[in-house]
């Protein structure tokens, strides 16, 4: 499990269950996938649907199937993804071939209630990450979207690449972990501070950002991107940003977007009044405020059905 796990998975594991989504649409029918580790959940309208694939964060395993319920439930055929930590797959986030995001828009792609042409991504932290890179591989990818997430390679668990391609190392950025990682407190009571890993090792390996960043430029299809002005975690504003800079530097045709959220943190996406994601188990901070990431999620989920309805249709 990687640095961020420490301190988000398992808060947000623990909140998905009390999201209050808007009204659904569709009631849904959801089954385990035979093609690859996740859930697939279908609408109960018959024919052809658009189809959004979701990858979650650095907690592993099938986490956020329930947005996959919840995206069958505005009309798509949508599939959470299992990367690593579960059945068959790696047991940490160690040179993940991103393939396995590739064999699942393949099996997506092949069913007879998908429309091939309407295949978005999403992905949440390390699964922005990973959902950039796959739709820059791969042009079935017609939509991305990505929360909190980094436009180029973090390292993995062991220190290495996070992905492969092609069983090659994706070049990456590692983290500089002598500092910081125990700043609040002191002794083994000390919660974990990520923040100020990864802003040290965004300013000593520069360099490396810009070899390790993902060739967006061959998305085929608009990118959104949604950041927490305050995130403890890492600093997804900057990293979306570097991400926006490069579609621009490379006349990305589509109509990109980018929103930064007022003092919300890592978890607004999952974040409710009961819960509003100010930190995780280890008491490690995911930033923003109570107010903020909760008015943040709520937006960011208007922001997102809007998106997707414009890129893929429903």
């Amino acid at each position: 499990m990687t640095l961020a796990a420490i301190t988000t998975a398992a808060a947000i594991v623990a909140s998905i269950g009390s999201l209050s989504f808007a009204a659904p649409s569709e009631t849904v029918s959801c089954t385990s996938a035979a093609a690859f580790a996740g859930t697939i959940c279908t609408p109960a309208a018959p024919g052809v649907h658009a189809s959004v694939l979701v990858l979650g964060g650095s907690g592993g395993g099938d986490r956020l199937a329930p947005l996959a319920k919840r995206f069958a439930e505005h009309g798509y055929v949508a599939a959470s993804v299992a990367y690593f930590a579960a059945g068959g797959l790696p047991r940490t986030l160690d040179e993940i071939p991103v393939e396995t995001v590739g064999s699942a828009l393949d099996a997506i792609a092949r069913r007879p209630d998908v429309d091939p042409q309407r295949i978005g991504v999403f992905g949440d932290s390390k699964g922005g990450e990973l959902a950039l890179l796959a739709a820059s591989l791969y042009p079935a990818v017609r939509a991305v979207v990505g929360i909190v997430p980094s436009p180029f390679a973090w390292s993995g668990a062991g220190g290495g690449s996070s992905w492969t391609v092609g069983g090659k190392p994706v070049p990456y950025v590692p983290l500089e972990r002598r500092g910081g990682m125990m700043r609040r407190g002191g002794g083994s009571g000390a919660s974990f501070e990520m923040r100020a890993v990864y802003d040290e090792s965004m300013q000593l390996h520069a360099g490396l950002v810009r070899a390790a960043m993902f060739h967006l430029e061959n998305v085929r299809g608009p990118i959104l991107l949604l950041a927490g002005d305050a995130d403890g975690v890492w600093d997804s504003p900057a990293q979306c940003r570097l991400a926006m800079d490069y579609l621009k530097a490379h006349a990305h045709p589509y109509a990109d977007e980018f929103v930064d959220y007022p003092n919300a943190g890592h978890a607004f996406l999952f974040a409710t009044p009961q819960r509003p994601q100010l930190s995780g188990p280890g008491g490690g901070s995911l930033g923003g405020t109570a107010r903020g990431n909760v008015a943040a999620g709520e937006q960011a989920w208007t922001k997102i059905d809007d998106f997707l309805t414009r890129a893929l249709g429903s």
